[in-house]
């Protein structure tokens, strides 16, 4: 693969991170407030992303062909994503909160039920329009092409959208996490659930709310994940295991090492993906298996440091 190529394929690297980068911020701000990793995220965003196509190419478009279009997918996109922000808060609110013994591992326990439930419900509910499914519409289709030498450097529109909209959002969540009272209440939380509501910090209040933020950032990364893709129950599956390795990788005790994680798992499958090729067994090479080289290098690095590149060491004192 020449310069060229290496350059493409590290731009679609970068798009695919802004969706995964969603997600793991989302794991991530659950595992601080409820102290749980929470399995359900995919299947969350996975509903939002069938809300979103059907409501835009099964009604909006249908019943509204003389709508401006951008309006149209803008209507189907924000639906999506506050099916995903209440999908999240009855998870805490009935699931979790209700459960008789309220533990880390029921928590997890619920989070799967509810990954079973919603994989035999979607195709239950939208099993006609299932067989014909197609992508969530994009709202920048073109392709800009920047020459350098005698060939072109190729960026996707779609791309660049998806990365900038990850990044304002990311941005904002960072701001309010650090200048709002519901940031102030998931940092405490975070450090001692019992002492801030010691303190007169609703903890229920803001375990709901992160669950609701969490269903929203998890729906708007299928969202923009599904752009590219044809939509199915499985769609979220290897986007959700890549969100919690890089919440692992980055370190479950900050909030930015996993923004950086789902930068770096998209990297390195594209550096196993040039040099696997190039490792040969006999006759064959382990091309088809460069994925299973990032598993392998994400697990080295873990454990080297298991806290993550970025976590934090707690101290406990007696």
């Amino acid at each position: 693969m020449d310069l060229i190529g290496i350059i493409n394929r590290l731009i679609l690297a970068l798009s695919d991170a802004a969706p995964l980068a969603l997600v793991a911020l989302a794991i991530v701000l659950i595992f601080r407030t409820s102290f749980t990793v929470n399995f359900a995220q995919g299947m969350i965003a996975t509903t939002a992303a069938y809300i979103v196509t059907i409501l835009y190419n099964h009604y909006l478009v249908i019943h509204y062909p003389d709508f401006n279009v951008v309006i149209l997918m803008l209507i189907s996109f924000l639906s999506g994503i506050i099916v995903g922000f209440i999908l999240g808060m009855l998870i805490d609110v009935i699931l979790i909160r209700k459960s008789k013994y309220s533990n880390i591992l029921t928590k997890q326990m619920i989070t799967m039920g509810v990954v079973l439930f919603i994989l035999g419900l979607l195709p239950t509910i939208f099993f006609k329009a299932d067989l014909n499914m197609p992508s969530i519409p994009r709202f920048f289709t073109g392709i800009i092409k920047i020459p350098l030498g005698s060939q072109f450097i190729i960026i996707q529109e779609n791309s660049l959208y998806s990365i900038l909209v990850a990044t304002v959002v990311i941005t904002v969540v960072f701001i309010a996490l650090k200048y709002t009272k519901w940031g102030l209440g998931v940092r405490s939380t975070a450090s001692n659930e019992r002492i801030a509501g010691m303190l007169g910090v609703n903890t229920k209040r803001i375990t709901a709310l992160s669950w609701g933020i969490s269903g929203a950032l998890g729906s708007l990364g299928a969202i923009l994940y599904a752009t590219t893709q044809t939509i199915t129950v499985a769609m979220m599956t290897e986007m959700q295991v890549n969100g919690l390795i890089a919440a692992v990788l980055g370190g479950f005790s900050t909030f930015i090492g996993p923004i950086i994680g789902a930068i770096i798992i998209p990297v390195l499958s594209l550096i196993s993906y040039i040099i696997s090729p190039m490792i040969k067994i006999g006759d064959s090479d382990l091309g088809v298996y460069y994925k299973v080289f990032v598993y392998i290098i994400v697990l080295i690095i873990i454990l080297i440091k298991p806290i993550g590149l970025f976590g934090k060491q707690i101290a406990k004192k007696v």
